[in-house]
């Protein structure tokens, strides 16, 4: 999954582990359509890290566990949806993915996308029993979860159905799932509309949004990468969009009967600079400052947050009123 402009390298998150802010509240991610392992950029958060994984790949799970390094690493062989899920029928299909070009040179190649790209084993292996997040994380393996991936290539929108419980309990605080725009023309397709609708109801806001385009193989344009998948132009098929809580709004709280605990504003604020928001996490940490006290020093991290200027390391104080007294100085080429 390409979740958008990832910092690989962020400062404010790395300081805040070497410190131990998170030694007693561990970041806990789940990752739905596991298949060749968490994102490496998770690993910033080092032993204060705990992942688990669901991939239907049997055999795949099985390396991932072998290879995993870590008890706090977990990786299981389930499908995950809604049991209660009831596919659409009868009614418009506007999904075009097999007219496009990417699936007419995997034909021609003769090559299987799965064992290929997503099983390391090579055996396609596939599971069959199906669980929902709400019941594996609230009640079989209780945990706080902080963040969720979900890429299923086709029950994304049936994962968050089997997790509304988990997602309206006010503690997971992001997800990044991955949206198809094309299929079914009803309400519980799993489309990005319902996905959006989903996810906003449980408080949660769009913050980035990838998408991935496909020519048809009527006439093929070149591909992204040195794989038969989105290609250089073409309709908008999927997409990576990733959510977040709005915290930072002041009548967050008001709004949606939701409170966060001090260090889960602090993962928050971390999840801000993991994807390229240091502005959102600013915002937090100021509205927060009271609530944090103690934890971390404001003024130091909004220093580490803020860019640098003309090349150079400023202060947070110094760039915020370097906008105040001319903000076209932040116009292009200044």
């Amino acid at each position: 999954m390409n979740t958008p402009r990832v910092n690989w390298n962020p400062p404010f998150t790395k300081q805040l582990v070497e410190s131990g802010a998170f030694r007693d509240h561990p970041f806990c991610l789940v990752d739905v359509g596991a298949s060749g392992g968490i994102d490496g950029y998770w690993e910033i958060f080092g032993d204060d890290l705990r992942a688990v994984g669901f991939d239907g790949l049997v055999n795949e799970v099985e390396r991932l566990n072998a290879t995993a390094g870590s008890q706090n690493r977990q990786y299981y062989p389930y499908l995950v949806g809604d049991k209660n899920y009831q596919a659409p029928a009868g009614v418009p299909d506007t999904q075009v993915f097999p007219r496009t070009s990417a699936i007419r040179a995997a034909e021609i190649i003769n090559c299987n996308y799965v064992k290929t790209y997503f099983d390391k084993t090579g055996s396609g292996l596939n599971a069959t029993e199906l669980i929902e997040l709400d019941q594996f994380v609230l009640r079989d393996h209780p945990m706080d979860v902080d963040f969720i991936k979900v890429d299923t290539d086709g029950s994304d929108y049936q994962v968050l159905r089997g997790a509304k419980e988990l997602l309206s309990a006010g503690q997971v605080l992001g997800l990044a799932v991955e949206c198809q725009f094309q299929g079914f023309v009803h309400d519980e397709s799993n489309t990005f509309r319902n996905i959006d609708r989903l996810l906003t109801s449980a408080a949660f806001s769009l913050f980035d949004l990838e998408v991935y385009r496909y020519s048809r193989a009527a006439l093929p344009k070149a591909f992204v990468y040195r794989i038969p998948a989105q290609t250089q132009g073409g309709q908008v098929l999927w997409g990576d969009a990733l959510y977040l809580r709005d915290a930072g709004d002041q009548n967050y709280e008001r709004n949606w009967s939701i409170r966060l605990a001090p260090h889960k504003i602090l993962k928050l604020a971390c999840m801000f600079e993991i994807f390229g928001m240091e502005d959102c996490a600013a915002e937090l940490l100021l509205k927060y400052q009271p609530d944090l006290a103690g934890l971390v020093d404001i003024e130091a991290g909004l220093n580490t947050l803020t860019p640098q200027v003309d090349g150079s390391p400023t202060s947070y104080a110094k760039y915020r009123a370097r906008f105040e007294r001319d903000p076209a100085a932040f116009y292009p080429g200044k």
